[in-house]
């Protein structure tokens, strides 16, 4: 197909701050921008489109609307109803990624799958539909291990842990008699994670080695290029544009990692941009969200190699005695703000992220946490 010039508009099927990152990059590249948000409105994506739709992602009327205004769909968040995807393909709207890499990524049972079936590593697991078949999968895999509710599971939604066979009841009972996928626990050196974008003609380019640090399972900080090995890095970059490859990625895709002592192992892939990519827009001369606009509209990729860079996660816990004190991150000349435009800050709410770049990953990891450290003096 031929790319989709500027002037053209991108449509967003979901209304956060990875779509709002998205909409101010497609702006600046003078692209229309639609956003279908799925009932939420004044969305932080939503803010900057040229229209947000806030109908239900499952309402045919809603769907048709939106697919008619747009030029190329694409996706922010991939927990969502799909029926948006076969819309657009009665209408011949591309969308990039396609539905069954969303389809994948929303199970995690099709996610392994389809990762064995692209010749990359992943943990040992069993999936369970029933007690008996999570108690057969446990006992088959030997505890310790992570037990995941199979659809629509981030930031540790929807998993439990279990150390013995006497806690498979409860497991099963903490999880609502969900399917599940059942996973052995994993003992990682770090967590890591490779941003990589391909494009329509088959080309690929990623970000490097992100090294992740995780609090109460939600992404706290990320430092670029992870402390790694050469040997290290290349096989984890080696095992993104492999799964890129084996999906038939047109767009980005992050592909989560764990660096063991047995190699490379994939953890989980997002089919969008990621949060530990964000350090990418101030890093990379083409940022995440940049990739991901040339990635969908057929344009060539952009140069993603990264200066060394380290982001920090503001949560809504910061604001729980009053607004941070922004202007000491004003104050530093090496410190990038980016706030997403919500109002609502409660704990453990994505409200923003700092960034760091400079000459050394060790200085910019310092630099970022003490910064943001000071927002509340503390």
């Amino acid at each position: 197909m031929s790319p989709l010039p500027p002037g053209t508009t991108i449509g967003i099927v979901g209304g956060g701050q990875l779509g709002r990152m998205l909409a101010q990059v497609a702006r600046q590249h003078g692209y229309g921008v639609v956003v279908l948000t799925g009932g939420a409105k004044d969305t932080p994506a939503g803010l900057l489109a040229d229209e947000e739709i806030t109908g239900d992602f499952t309402d045919p009327g809603t769907l048709e609307h939106f697919v008619d205004r747009v030029d190329v769909v694409t996706w922010e968040f991939e927990n969502v109803e799909l029926l948006v995807a076969e819309v657009a393909a009665t209408a011949g709207v591309p969308v990039r990624p396609s539905a069954a890499i969303v389809a994948a990524a929303q199970d995690r049972r099709l996610e392994k799958e389809a990762l064995t079936a692209a010749g990359v590593a992943v943990a040992s697991w069993r999936s369970a539909s029933s007690l008996d078949e999570l108690a057969t999968a446990v006992a088959e895999l030997g505890t310790p291990v992570i037990v995941k509710a199979a659809r629509f599971g981030y930031d540790g939604k929807g998993q439990t842990r279990i150390d013995s066979a006497d806690e498979v009841e409860a497991a099963w009972e903490t999880l609502e008699h969900q399917r599940l996928v059942v996973e052995s626990v994993i003992v990682f050196e770090r967590e890591l994670s490779v941003v990589v974008a391909r494009g329509l003609d088959g080309g690929i380019a990623d970000h490097g080695v992100m090294e992740n640090e995780h609090v109460n399972h939600v992404l706290d900080l990320t430092v670029v290029p992870a402390d790694v090995s050469d040997a290290t890095a290349t096989a984890a970059r080696q095992v993104a544009h492999d799964t890129a490859v084996a999906l038939d990625l047109v767009g980005v895709l992050c592909v989560e990692l764990f660096d063991t002592t047995e190699g490379i192992l994939v953890n989980e892939i997002a089919p969008r941009p990621h949060n530990s990519g964000h350090c990418t827009i101030e890093a990379a001369r083409a940022s995440q969200f940049e990739q991901q606009l040339r990635a969908i509209t057929g344009m060539p990729l952009g140069d993603g190699s990264c200066r060394p860079a380290a982001m920090a996660q503001l949560l809504g816990d910061l604001w729980v005695d009053g607004v941070p004190d922004f202007g000491r991150v004003l104050a530093e000349p090496d410190v990038h703000l980016h706030l997403y435009g919500k109002g609502d800050a409660r704990p453990g709410r994505k409200m923003g992220h700092l960034t760091c770049v400079g000459d050394d990953p060790t200085h910019v990891r310092q630099r970022v946490g003490d910064v943001r450290a000071a927002l509340t003096g503390r």
